[in-house]
């Protein structure tokens, strides 16, 4: 051993200052990653066993690498493989605030080349590659220059054993908070992309198959297999009161206005709950709010579509979860990536869907389910929508926080906002119907959000949605039915229930029924007094609905 350090020291000693200084330039870059994931758990306030755990497998994990290796020369070289994955890794985290996770897992495997074209036409940091890629080249190039000395000798050799040593006291500090662990481990950009790879990404496959939920056939059938196309807009905080089609003062719906007598305007559409978790899976189920649970969902609109021989699509700008856990598995999921995600919500607007949907309509041949899931008001009101529909007021004072704000002109300035947001969504229904429009084949489309939206200034202070204190606003919804010419043709029937029902009220739930009679879809638990396209339709008046996941009385 003496001997072996005495040789080591000498050829250190006979090293010439640019193989020193090699070494020095790759350990930096090697360290980078390491040191930005510090860097951002910094930033957020991670705990300091985080950071311990950070620290102690990014030890840990370079010194198994150097033992497999054993020389400096091919330790460089083999981490080069592991850095690659560990820059896009810290990459990630600093430019969207978060950890790679099952998110990123779906939005990759859903996500289209073309989306992702367009991804990157957008990315303002593309420069960045160029000082990368050179920095890169500039890692290998040093990489391969590196004498092949052995790794594990004279002071090296103290500092691994030392390093080891004291390794297991923070391990074990660190080990004391098992969250905290975990989340030092995954801000490891190594140990963090493996997670992800051998964790998140098949996670985020299971989701997008639905294998998450039991389900259960509904021997759904259709009697026709003629060429339909029906289009459902699951929207979001929609506020009936702030319509201008339901008589508010505002022109908030100007195109909904002009085709008033086209469309079958819901006088009395009511959410089952203030809540987006809750109320879509009741749309798109058909779970009265009592018997709403995980363990009660056995299946979905698009699985007793597909089941009756209609070609499904889900186009998501939403929080993708909401999908996954009904186990929606369309034909055809996209979920357009979102460069600029923010506390509430995406920052996308909801045109990013429109060439996806006319795509979806351009599939001529088979009858089509088309439902898109879109961002329409939801708080922050002012960001959801480009600043040329920016037709009242301005947002100029507005920021993350002013949803609590009531009175004055902040209070004013959040009705502006959100009655741009209405006059968005407007138009963007609008541009669903006129691509529908120009199909020869029955079509319908139909509008319902999650639920209603409190603004502090109309609803004695209270602003937003989802909590234990709301107003009526958060139930009572807008809602339509169009439907084209040829539609009214091949089903009268439908039709004039749908006109004779649209005084009456109806219920979130109630709109997975009438979907179904709209597509001509029967199973043998159909309930035909839900569906608003059927003569047998009954409203239910006195339905309790879930505020917060709490079951209540109606407001």
């Amino acid at each position: 051993m003496y001997e072996s350090i005495m040789a080591f020291q000498a050829r250190i000693r006979a090293m010439t200052a640019p193989a020193r200084y090699r070494l020095y330039a790759l350990g930096a870059l090697a360290s980078l990653p390491y040191l930005a994931m510090g860097y951002f758990a910094r930033a957020h306030g991670y705990h300091l066993r985080s950071l311990l755990a950070l620290g102690v497998t990014a030890a840990l994990g370079l010194l198994l690498l150097a033992g497999c290796t054993r020389t400096w020369r091919r330790f460089f070289l083999a981490h080069f493989l592991l850095l690659l994955p560990a820059i896009a890794y810290a990459a990630y985290a600093l430019g969207f605030s978060v950890v790679p996770g099952r998110v990123l897992g779906i939005l990759m495997l859903s996500a289209s080349w073309e989306e992702m074209r367009g991804l990157w036409m957008l990315w303002q940091g593309k420069w960045l590659l160029v000082p990368l890629g050179a920095a890169l080249a500039a890692y290998l190039y040093l990489a391969w220059g590196v004498p092949d000395w052995p790794i594990f000798s004279g002071k090296a050799y103290l500092g691994a054993r030392a390093l080891l040593v004291l390794a297991l006291p923070v391990a074990a500090y660190a080990a004391t908070d098992a969250a905290q662990l975990i989340d030092g481990i995954a801000l490891n950009p190594v140990a963090g992309s493996l997670m992800f790879i051998v964790g998140q990404l098949p996670r985020a496959r299971a989701e997008m198959r639905g294998e998450g939920i039991h389900k259960i056939p509904y021997h759904a059938r259709r009697d026709s297999s003629a060429e339909e196309v029906h289009v459902l807009i699951v929207g979001e905080s929609a506020r009936r009161n702030s319509w201008s089609v339901y008589g508010y003062e505002r022109a908030t719906t100007p195109y909904l206005e002009r085709i008033k007598g086209e469309a079958i305007v819901l006088a009395r559409a009511r959410a089952d709950a203030n809540l987006t978790q809750l109320a879509v899976p009741m749309i798109l189920t058909g779970i009265a709010p009592e018997n709403l649970a995980t363990t009660n969902v056995h299946g979905n609109l698009f699985d007793a579509a597909r089941e009756a021989g209609y070609v499904t699509s889900w186009l998501v700008n939403q929080d993708i979860e909401v999908s996954t856990s009904i186990g929606i598995t369309a034909d055809h999921l996209d979920y357009p990536p979102d460069m600029r995600p923010g506390l509430f919500g995406r920052h996308t607007p909801d045109d990013v869907l429109l060439p996806l949907y006319r795509r979806e309509l351009a599939r001529a041949g088979q009858p089509r389910l088309i439902g898109m899931h879109i961002m329409e008001s939801h708080w922050e009101y002012y960001r959801r929508y480009p600043p040329s529909f920016q037709r009242f007021g301005h947002a100029n004072q507005l920021n993350s926080m002013s949803i609590l704000a009531s009175g004055g002109s902040a209070g004013a300035a959040i009705i502006d906002a959100y009655d741009n947001s209405t006059l968005y969504a407007d138009w963007f229904i609008g541009q669903v119907i006129e691509a529908a429009r120009a199909l020869a084949v029955p079509v319908s489309v139909t509008f319902i959000p999650d639920h209603g939206e409190s603004l502090s200034d109309f609803d004695a202070g209270i602003g937003g949605h989802g909590g234990p204190v709301y107003s009526a606003a958060e139930f009572e919804i807008p809602a339509f039915v169009w439907v084209n010419a040829p539609y009214r043709s091949a089903h009268p029937r439908e039709v004039a229930a749908l006109e004779s029902n649209a005084a009456k009220e109806i219920h979130s739930h109630d709109f997975f029924y009438t979907l179904a009679d709209l597509m001509g879809i029967t199973w043998p638990q159909a309930q035909p007094e839900h569906s608003l396209a059927s003569e047998r339709f009954v409203p239910d008046t006195a339905r309790a609905v879930l505020v917060g996941g709490v079951l209540q009385e109606r407001p």
